[in-house]
């Protein structure tokens, strides 16, 4: 691939990403998605292979969008940046639940694998906060139960659109992360 192969690829995997993030891509179709990203689905198919490929690229993309919002030195205050970042993103959110519920049916195409490789992509990142907010939990159950609330909380918002109650419970679960355990 010549280097600016390489450059238009990636002009049209941002342009492909800005894209899922509005609309989705469990019904996507390769002409309206080129004509939606200033390309033809022959370009497209020329630099991501196939369609199935072109998702799977899409939605790990994303996926290592979400990890890198994780500080190296996480503490209490990064569950808030974190959850401040992806409630704030809420095409993004939506885009990870479309995928992840998608990787669950019978036959999965494009998204096989997804939920999977979410967790084990986050719960290394999520170790060192449960070691620290969690003493005496094994570090990869408490890392479980920070990952299972806050995904669960973010559905919550997105089903609802309660922000407010949503936002007080996010705060809860902090304070429960940092308060002194019990004597």
């Amino acid at each position: 691939m010549q280097p600016e192969d390489s450059a238009r690829r990636a002009e049209l995997l941002d342009k492909i990403v800005a894209y899922a993030r509005r609309h989705g891509l469990a019904d996507v179709s390769l002409r309206p998605l080129a004509a939606a990203v200033g390309s033809s689905p022959r370009v497209l198919l020329y630099f991501f292979g196939s369609k199935e490929k072109l998702v799977r690229e899409v939605v790990a993309y994303t996926r290592a969008e979400q990890v890198a919002t994780l500080a190296p030195e996480l503490n209490a205050a990064a569950v808030d940046r974190l959850w401040a970042w992806l409630s704030d993103n809420d095409n993004v959110t939506r885009l990870f639940y479309e995928s992840y519920a998608l990787s669950l049916r019978d036959d999965p195409g494009p998204w096989a694998g997804f939920g999977a490789a979410s967790v084990r992509e986050w719960l290394p990142h999520l170790l060192p906060l449960s070691a620290r907010l969690l003493p005496g939990v094994p570090a990869e159950t408490g890392a479980t139960l920070i990952l299972a609330m806050l995904r669960g909380l973010l559905m919550d918002r997105l089903a609802t659109g309660d922000t407010e109650r949503v936002d007080a419970a996010v705060a809860l679960f902090e304070n429960l992360l940092t308060a002194e355990p019990p004597a």
